[in-house]
């Protein structure tokens, strides 16, 4: 399985960045990032058009997943599953999606098979990238029963 990280913003020289290249150093080649840079004011109309811009660099072929503060909380393992779910029914790539500091629209939400949040908290979009890095290298560890996930 492929993975592509959609996110608005910028990381380049933050200490988010330095966390991120230390699990895309032990992902390998499965993990690419799209940044997207976009003026949002927060009105409806550009937070659809930041929804757009996402969806333009999603991967055809892929499942797009959406982190969003309403989505379902997944434990590690069930993220795992769901994985293993699109992995088997041959879909290539997953598209993890984070939108600006308004959230996502509702075009894109239509579009997306799944919300998924890291809790209650709020959480900076950098710390969100970060998130997820570490998840999917937790995931793939559990896959090869690495003592990582232990």
């Amino acid at each position: 399985m492929k993975y592509q990280i959609s996110c608005i913003g910028k990381a380049a020289n933050t200490p988010e960045q330095n966390l991120i290249d230390k699990y895309l150093i032990r992902i390998n080649d499965k993990v690419s990032i799209k940044e997207i840079t976009f003026k949002n004011d927060g009105s409806k109309l550009n937070i659809e058009k930041e929804g757009e811009k996402l969806l333009d660099v999603s991967p055809k072929d892929s499942i797009l997943i959406l982190l969003d503060k309403d989505g379902k909380n997944f434990s590690s393992e069930s993220l795992a599953n769901m994985i293993k779910f699109y992995e088997n029914e041959n879909f290539k790539i997953i598209n993890f999606a984070i939108g600006g500091p308004f959230g996502h629209g509702n075009i894109i939400k239509s579009k997306a098979k799944k919300l998924m949040s890291f809790g209650k908290m709020t959480w900076t979009h950098l710390m969100a990238r970060v998130l997820i890095v570490e998840q999917i290298y937790r995931a793939e560890s559990i896959f090869r029963n690495h003592p990582f996930h232990k």
